[in-house]
């Protein structure tokens, strides 16, 4: 049987195995929050993930991803950077290549739970080369480069696209066509919000990045390093940005069963 995900090759070199990253930030039924933390010319254990997973970095830059194989591939995770990976690779481990303390947030889902004979191998698009230099990372067997497609968004090179909401503008980072599940940035300018109470046909979840968001009935408040998780089908809002706020915004599924009066196109409601 094949071993392309490099299990039995770990076994085989007696390696244990390690956690994704190094201590869990928040868990529910829905999402695992792992904060991932290296020094530089440090490395975390080898490891592998069950879940598809997005990773933003808080801090950092030049990395490197080795797998069990011996592959190795170079990546530029500054802080920002958005990695979103929904397949599952080999075996491997990330070490910090740069003289800064890398640190980012890795969010698992965990509605979909991969085996090693299931699992498929990530099918997004290689990242260009301004995003990994070519010179920087070796080359790589023809079972390693399909077992690491993947996408790195730096999202400082991203336009902000406003909405019909007046105030609010986003970065789409990653969706779903199918099931409507969605990954990505909005920004609420001071003084904005959701005018009226609502719910969402899928569970929601943010990440705070910078600002003050406040949602008026309840007095919930995101500041940076905060993260928020509203359930499907539950009302909350109106809400509004006492400072302007960058959120990073994500959906299981369609963000409402229909399109709320605030928008004026059903683009804005996705």
């Amino acid at each position: 049987m094949s071993d392309v995900h490099g299990l039995k090759k770990a076994k085989e070199l007696g390696i244990r195995l390690g956690e994704v990253g190094g201590r869990i930030v928040l868990e529910n039924e829905h999402v695992r929050i792992w904060e991932v933390k290296v020094e530089p010319g440090e490395s975390i254990d080898f490891h592998i993930h069950y879940h598809p997973y997005a990773v933003v970095s808080i801090e950092g830059g030049e990395n490197e991803v080795e797998t069990i194989f011996g592959d190795t591939r170079a990546t530029f995770e500054p802080a920002g950077a958005t990695v979103f990976i929904d397949g599952m690779r080999p075996v491997h481990r990330l070490t910090n290549k740069s003289d800064v303390t890398y640190l980012s947030r890795l969010i698992e889902l965990k509605h979909i739970t991969w085996t090693p004979e299931e699992a498929p191998l990530p099918t997004a698009e290689t990242p260009k080369p301004t995003e990994t230099p070519a010179a920087a990372a070796p080359a790589l067997s023809a079972d390693a480069m399909a077992a690491f497609k993947e996408i790195l968004i730096q999202t400082g090179d991203l336009d902000w696209a406003a909405k019909s909401l007046a105030g609010l503008s986003q970065k789409m980072l990653w969706r779903n066509e199918e099931t409507g599940a969605s990954i990505g940035l909005v920004r609420f300018e001071k003084g904005a919000g959701v005018p009226e109470a609502h719910a969402h046909a899928s569970n929601q979840f943010m990440f705070c990045l910078e600002g003050k968001y406040r949602y008026i009935p309840t007095g919930t408040t995101l500041t940076p390093g905060c993260f928020y998780w509203n359930p499907k089908g539950s009302v909350h809002g109106p809400t509004i940005a006492e400072e302007t706020s960058i959120l990073l915004e994500i959906y299981d599924g369609p963000h409402y069963p229909v399109r709320p009066s605030w928008y004026t196109n059903d683009e804005d409601a996705h």
